[in-house]
């Protein structure tokens, strides 16, 4: 009796001394990696919604806003970050459309959607200029990670190792950019017109204009 009774008391203080570690196992586990990421994508969709009120509410006509918003997407389609606003007020000025709806049409680049533009682009690239397409796909997660990565955090570390990753596929990068913005701007257009038609027949109406 009395060694059963020596076994138990072993026993409860072992498990009593396990409950007393979970706390420090608790303090040194590594929290989950969604909670990190999540109020950023949170915070780029409220931006990317401000943005469209901000567009929605520009003084021209719905075309100038529209072609001038278009002239924005097909800047920011292309692989030339930090010049895409440039490209955008250029484009809009050539086209005489309104140069702040160009502004707000390269939003349509951002974290969320680089990795799918970048990827399009240069796979479609990479079949105008005759590539293996099966050799380019193994580059495009990587280098589209890469890329993402460094226009989220632009640190001198990742903006060398985007600018390495990123050499070898310039060519095929550009030449798809074009065909795919080109299209992705065509896309935006006709909605975006029409958005803003409606959101000005609408503010007529409740100011009796």
């Amino acid at each position: 009796m009395r060694v059963a009774a020596a076994a138990g008391f072993v026993c409860r203080k072992e498990i009593a001394h396990l409950h007393d570690d979970r706390p420090d196992m608790a303090k040194h586990a590594s929290p989950p990696a969604w909670p990190v990421t999540r109020p950023r994508v949170a915070l780029l969709r409220r931006r990317l919604a401000y943005t469209w009120r901000r567009l929605m509410r520009l003084h021209a006509t719905p075309h100038e806003i529209a072609l001038g918003c278009a002239a924005g997407v097909f800047a920011a389609f292309t692989p030339f970050l930090g010049l895409q606003i440039l490209l955008a007020v250029a484009l809009a000025f050539v086209l005489r459309v309104n140069i702040p709806a160009a502004v707000l049409g390269t939003f349509a680049g951002n974290p969320l959607s680089w990795p799918a533009i970048w990827a399009a682009s240069y796979l479609t690239g990479a079949w105008i200029l005759g590539l293996d397409p099966a050799v380019s796909a193994e580059h495009v997660s990587h280098s589209a990670a890469v890329l993402a990565a460094a226009a989220a955090d632009p640190n001198p570390v990742a903006l060398d190792a985007a600018a390495t990753t990123l050499r070898p596929h310039v060519l095929p990068m550009v030449m798809g950019s074009l065909l795919v913005g080109l299209l992705a701007a065509a896309l935006s257009y006709y909605p975006t017109r029409r958005a803003v038609r409606q959101f000005q027949n609408r503010r007529q109406f409740v100011l009796g204009v």
